[in-house]
């Protein structure tokens, strides 16, 4: 008979079985376990009741430790993690063998966001602890993220009113063939879900009134900007309705799924999102992850300065000696900054206007606009002379009293400065940074589709999402020393 190991699967254990003995000691499971125990959970713990009573919770640390555990493996769906709290030995060994269910594990991530969201600041921490965090160069860049709507449920302000006008008037209806002539003291169980989107409706009419305003303003900045730096005026809002400094439609569009997210651009395509935005060091680790509905990177490259500062001076970290970004955060304001560090921008190519400060019209132009400044000349005067309008004019007038540098001059200096051995391979080191994050999140860990809706909910998931990239860049150098 050949010597084959036999197989009894009716048998009892004979000692009950040990966790330690189902998965090797440097696995991804066991380390998260070690982490998760390691950390300050003070903020999880603090909403649950201390009397004791009602039903008993799963332990905050099991929980946190599954859900990192599920993203670091490119799970994110949680009936899916609760089958593989029972099918799969990692995920059991996570759960110390307990399954709590997908409505637990739902609830658990939405009820503590802004916890999970903290824990990116004590990992970065324990990067730091393992000299995985040379601050010295930070690159700064954006992605794009898929929102959790259709595109199909985006629709204009008209639209949301028409559909809030013919919901009320079917309520109506239903309450009128439900209690006839008598009053109901609620509304039918079926109408429920009805209730909710029209809470949501209404959710996104007030985004768009409060939002239309702000557009215009910060179109109308920008169109300024542009003006003032070419040193006239831009094309008519009507005469150019294609134009990209077109005047932003009254019919603008929001999605009742998710008011917060945007219709951005993304390549050659649009999608309905957000723009996630990273600091990352030259170690590919994440120092700072912040997410905006915002479509142009120019407009957070401050906030994003602000928040890397922070957190590395939270963390015991060392300051920032260099942040590079690429010509998608190009801007007069962001290549002055005013920081301890230097700024590597690529500016943006310019479209017309003058373009090199040693051009004769800059001298020019700075005299005719301080002879107009003293009083010696009238705006209409200062226009002819310049062969400007009298707008750009008064945006240029504008300008020199703030005492803000001569954009040409500071494109000037920004070009210079990049075509020097040192600032050339600073720059250089862009690619092999931020853009390696940004593909191990979406191809290695499959993240290119939020699961939470609303700002503060996405906001919360990116850092996760960040949090566990840095967790697997520990996890690798201990496994490599």
């Amino acid at each position: 008979m050949p010597n084959v190991r036999r197989v009894e699967r009716d048998q009892l254990w004979l000692m009950p079985p040990s966790l330690s003995d189902w998965l090797p000691g440097d696995h991804l499971a066991w380390f998260i376990v070690d982490v998760v125990a390691a950390l300050d959970l003070s903020g999880f713990y603090r909403s649950l009741r201390a009397d004791g009573r009602g039903g008993a919770f799963y332990d905050q640390e099991v929980m946190l430790g599954v859900l990192l555990y599920a993203y670091c493996v490119g799970e994110r769906s949680s009936r899916r993690i609760e089958r593989r709290l029972v099918d799969d030995v990692a995920f059991r060994v996570v759960a110390a063998n307990q399954q709590p269910d997908h409505a637990t594990l739902a609830r658990f991530r939405r009820n503590h966001q802004g916890a999970i969201a903290d824990v990116f600041a004590q990992v970065l921490g324990l990067c730091i602890a393992e000299g995985l965090v040379e601050a010295g160069l930070v690159a700064i860049d954006g992605t794009k993220i898929e929102a959790d709507v259709s595109t199909g449920s985006s629709v204009t302000r008209r639209q949301i009113v028409t559909e809030i006008l013919e919901d009320a008037e079917a309520v109506d209806a239903a309450e009128d063939l439900e209690y006839g002539d008598r009053r109901g003291d609620e509304l039918p169980e079926r109408w429920a879900d009805r209730r909710d989107r029209r809470a949501r409706l209404r959710e996104a009419l007030r985004q768009l009134d409060a939002d239309g305003p702000s557009d215009r303003e910060s179109y109308r900045a920008a169109r300024d900007a542009k003006e003032a730096e070419l040193g006239h005026k831009l094309p008519g809002r009507r005469a150019d309705p294609n134009s990209k400094w077109a005047s932003p439609a009254r019919t603008r569009k929001i999605n009742v799924t998710d008011p917060d997210c945007r219709v951005i651009k993304d390549g050659r395509r649009y999608v309905q999102g957000y723009n996630a935005q990273a600091a990352v060091t030259t170690d590919q680790i994440v120092v700072a992850a912040e997410v905006t509905t915002a479509a142009r990177d120019s407009v957070v490259f401050a906030r994003m300065v602000d928040a890397t500062d922070n957190n590395l001076a939270a963390t015991g970290g060392e300051p920032v000696a260099i942040y590079v970004a690429d010509t998608g955060y190009w801007s007069i304001d962001n290549a002055t900054l005013d920081i301890d560090a230097d700024v590597l921008i690529t500016p943006m190519p310019m479209t017309g206007g003058i373009t090199d400060p040693r051009d004769p019209r800059i001298a020019r132009r700075r005299e005719v606009i301080e002879r107009l400044d003293r009083g010696e000349i009238h705006v209409k005067t200062a226009a002819t002379e310049l062969e400007v309008s009298t707008t750009t004019v008064r945006k240029l007038l504008t300008h020199h009293r703030s005492g803000r540098p001569d954009p040409v001059q500071v494109r000037q200096a920004m070009v210079e400065q990049l075509a020097t051995e040192a600032g050339a391979a600073a720059y250089a080191k862009r690619k092999t940074t931020v853009e390696t994050v940004f593909g191990n999140v979406k191809a290695n860990l499959g993240f290119r589709r939020f699961s939470r809706r609303g700002l503060t909910a996405v906001s919360s998931e990116w850092r996760l999402v960040c949090t566990v990239h840095n967790l697997l860049k520990i996890h690798r150098h201990r496994l490599a020393t």
